[in-house]
C-alpha cells in the first residue's frame, strides 16, 4: 500500500455520483488517504454505494452555492474535485463559484466522449437533439416504443409526448427517489427498470427487445457512462436519439485528477 499523506492537515473534497467518482474513491482507499478526503453525493443511494466501498467520509444531500461555501470554509479544503455528471452544468457552476469565493482550488473532471469517427455509417439510425425539450419535439414525430436511459429527473418533461404512459419504458437507478419520479411522471410499474449501470451492448439489446422498443434515448455521457454501447445499438437496427452535452467545458482527464489529488494531499504545490 502507498504511504499515507505526510501532512494530515491537508484536505480535499470530491463531488462524486458518477463512475469516475467511484474510481477516485477506490484510489483514495488504496492510497490510505480516506481520512483526508470528503465525498459529496446528492442522494442516499450514492452515499450507500461509496460507504459500501470502505471507510470513507461521505456527505449526503443537495447543496446550493451558499451551503457549499460554508462547508468549504469550515473544512479548509485545499482542493475541490468536481466529478459530477457531464450534464449537471448548474451543479458544476455552483461548485466552481463556491470554490472561487472561498479561495479553494477547483478541478473539473472531464469524461472522455466518443470520437466523431464512431458515428460513421450510422447517419440513418442516430438522431441528435440539443436539449430534452428538443428530444421531446423529435419524439412527437417518431412512432413505436421508446427506452429512456436519461435518468429519472427528466421524466416529467418526456411525459408530454403523446402515448407516454403506454409507449415508454425507463431504465433508472435503483433508488426510492427514482421510482417515485417515474410514478409521478405517469409510468406504469411494468415499464420501470431499476438497475445500476453502465450496461453492455448485449444488455441494451436484450432490454430493447424484451420491451419491444424501437428507439433508445440517451445522453452523450462518454465511454465511462456506457454511451458507446448504447450507440452501437444503432448498428443492430435500432434508432438512437442522442441529447448533446451542454457547451464544452474545460477540465482534466481522470489520470491527471488523481495525480493532482496525490500531489495536493502530500503537500506538494498547494
Amino acid at each position: 500500500m502507498t504511504a499515507k499523506p505526510e501532512n494530515n492537515n491537508l484536505r480535499a473534497a470530491v463531488f462524486a455520483g458518477t463512475y469516475e467518482g467511484r474510481i477516485i474513491a477506490s484510489h483514495v482507499l488504496e492510497s490510505g488517504m480516506e481520512n483526508s478526503v470528503d465525498f459529496f453525493v446528492a442522494t442516499g443511494y450514492g452515499q450507500e454505494i461509496l460507504q459500501n466501498m470502505g471507510d470513507l467520509g461521505v456527505i449526503e444531500g443537495r447543496l446550493e452555492r451558499p451551503g457549499m461555501e460554508k462547508i468549504f470554509a469550515e473544512k479548509c479544503y485545499s482542493l475541490v474535485i468536481d466529478a459530477t455528471h457531464p450534464y449537471a452544468d448548474q451543479v458544476s457552476e455552483n461548485i466552481r463559484s463556491a470554490a472561487e469565493n472561498t479561495g479553494t482550488e477547483y478541478l473539473r473532471l472531464l469524461r472522455k466522449d466518443v470520437l466523431p469517427s464512431e458515428y460513421e455509417g450510422l447517419e440513418d439510425r442516430v438522431i441528435f437533439a440539443d436539449s430534452v425539450e428538443d428530444a421531446v419535439r423529435i419524439l412527437n414525430n417518431i412512432p413505436g416504443r421508446v427506452l429512456l436511459t436519461t435518468g429519472s429527473k427528466d421524466l416529467a418533461r418526456f411525459s408530454a409526448v403523446p402515448g407516454f404512459r403506454e409507449r415508454f419504458t425507463a431504465r433508472v437507478l435503483p433508488s426510492p427517489e427514482s421510482v417515485r419520479l417515474c410514478s409521478e411522471a405517469g409510468l406504469k410499474q411494468p415499464n420501470i427498470i431499476c438497475m445500476q449501470g453502465p450496461f453492455s451492448l448485449e444488455m441494451n439489446l436484450a432490454t430493447l427487445r424484451q420491451f419491444g422498443c424501437e428507439t433508445l434515448v440517451t445522453k452523450s455521457t462518454g465511454r465511462a457512462g456506457g454511451f458507446g454501447d448504447k450507440l452501437d445499438c444503432a448498428r443492430e437496427g435500432f434508432r438512437v436519439l442522442v441529447i448533446r452535452r451542454p457547451e464544452e467545458e474545460e477540465g482534466s482527464c481522470l489520470e491527471d485528477v488523481l495525480d493532482r489529488l496525490d500531489q495536493v494531499l502530500r503537500g506538494g504545490n498547494v
